[in-house]
């Protein structure tokens, strides 16, 4: 099929075909630049040896390939089908700005079973991109199939959700960052070559390396040291509002403790003593956690120093302080939930966690593959997170995410709980 034929396809003739009563904004987004441009790279790629050799270095098996190749025959044949495909290619992996899709069909009514894997076919076209960005900065092929099999757990969220394969149209706006960011699995965990974007800051004493780190300007804590996006979580007698003021000389606010909570205790701290070392636009490595099990403490361990090899040696102009993320995985709360033995309690106090806005729901979508508030009836308890979280929220607790950072200079002292060790610091 010549595309120029049907690149005078409007929104919604291509929304009509898929027989879907959907909002017509966001498709509309990018429409007629998508339309300007050359398709012909997606075109090859609908073509059985290019889609096949994207799903090897995917990590997926070959039994869905009756189903791609099916699905793909069907894009080919309709011209509104490739017309979509080839704008749900064109905005998450070549547009000028993050634009991912919302509000779009399932494609069920038109595909079956098989809208799903429309979809999976627009997550694997992201592989030839990945594999040419990798080539370019010359990182080795084994860091980049690792990379690229991450599609792999798209099609295991879909099978949880749906019972089928298939990839959620939601999680393709992700994908877009490993075409064209220095984003990385390298070995059980993801790295992201970026500056750090939050507000506390942390200091390291130039002698003793004790780390303290100071709540950001203005931060509203409740009695417990907790932060909440509503306002009306916030005990009106109880809680305090953290201060920061630095000088050329000194420093001065209120802690954090390194087990995710805000501190009452406040310090005042010379600068010929102490060293920033952390703060908003420093280098980091953003971190991200692929699904799957076996996140004990020494792959976590091994990990670490691999990215910390890794990035000195691929990117040294741009020397990354700490390890950094946000996650439902960081939830000081989890250690009220999970045994001593749990893996994630063991991995969380080996870092400093950092307080965020809870709002009831933080990251449990993750966990349960669920949107919205807790649902005690019909939420799944398959698991022993599952089950443990459940329980503790049915006691009343309000859920929240939150973050961590781990110092990259800290990386040979992983296994000994250097933050939680050295709390409360030795500081007046």
């Amino acid at each position: 099929m010549n595309f120029s034929s049907i690149a005078s396809l409007k929104p919604e003739q291509v929304l009509n075909a898929s027989n879907e009563d959907l909002p017509l904004d966001n498709l509309e987004i990018y429409w007629q630049e998508s339309a300007s441009h050359d398709p012909s790279e997606i075109l090859g790629f609908l073509e059985p040896s290019q889609w096949r050799e994207a799903r090897e270095w995917g990590d997926i098996d070959d039994d869905l390939d009756e189903d791609l190749s099916r699905t793909a025959l069907r894009i080919k044949q309709s011209p509104e089908l490739l017309r979509l495909f080839w704008h749900c290619y064109w905005r998450i992996y070549l547009a000028p700005e993050p634009a991912p899709p919302s509000d779009w069909p399932t494609l069920t009514r038109i595909l079956g079973d098989d809208g799903g894997i429309f979809y999976l076919l627009v997550s694997l076209a992201a592989i030839p991109l990945i594999r040419k960005w990798h080539k370019d900065l010359g990182i080795p092929e084994e860091i980049t199939r690792h990379t690229a099999g991450q599609v792999f757990w798209r099609v295991h969220v879909h099978e949880s959700i749906h019972g089928r394969p298939g990839v959620e149209k939601g999680q393709l706006g992700w994908i877009r960052h490993y075409t064209r960011e220095r984003y990385f699995r390298i070995g059980r965990l993801e790295y992201w070559l970026a500056p750090y974007k939050w507000s506390e800051r942390a200091f390291r004493h130039r002698e003793t390396r004790e780390v303290v780190t100071f709540a950001a300007e203005g931060t509203r804590f409740d009695s417990d040291g907790r932060i909440f996006s509503d306002p009306e979580n916030y005990e009106e007698d109880g809680g305090w509002k953290s201060t920061y003021l630095r000088t050329r000389e000194h420093v001065e606010g209120y802690l954090l403790d390194p087990d995710g909570y805000g501190s009452t205790k406040q310090v005042r701290l010379p600068l010929e003593n102490w060293e920033c070392i952390l703060e908003e636009d420093v280098m980091t490595l953003q971190l991200h956690i692929p699904f799957g099990g076996g996140m004990t403490p020494e792959a976590c361990r091994e990990s670490i120093h691999m990215a910390k090899s890794f990035f000195k040696k691929h990117f040294p102009g741009e020397p990354a302080v700490a390890i950094t993320c946000g996650s439902w995985i960081f939830s000081p709360q989890l250690q009220k939930c999970l045994p001593e033995s749990s893996n994630l309690v063991a991995f969380q106090r080996e870092l400093f966690l950092v307080p965020s806005a809870a709002n009831g729901a933080d990251g449990l979508w993750f966990v349960y593959l669920r949107r919205g508030q807790p649902d005690f009836e019909t939420w799944p308890r398959r698991t022993s997170v599952q089950r443990a979280i459940l329980e503790y929220l049915e006691k009343g607790h309000i859920w929240g995410a939150g973050r961590m950072f781990f110092l990259l200079d800290d990386a040979d002292r992983f296994g000994k709980q250097v933050y939680r060790s050295t709390w409360p610091p030795t500081v007046p």
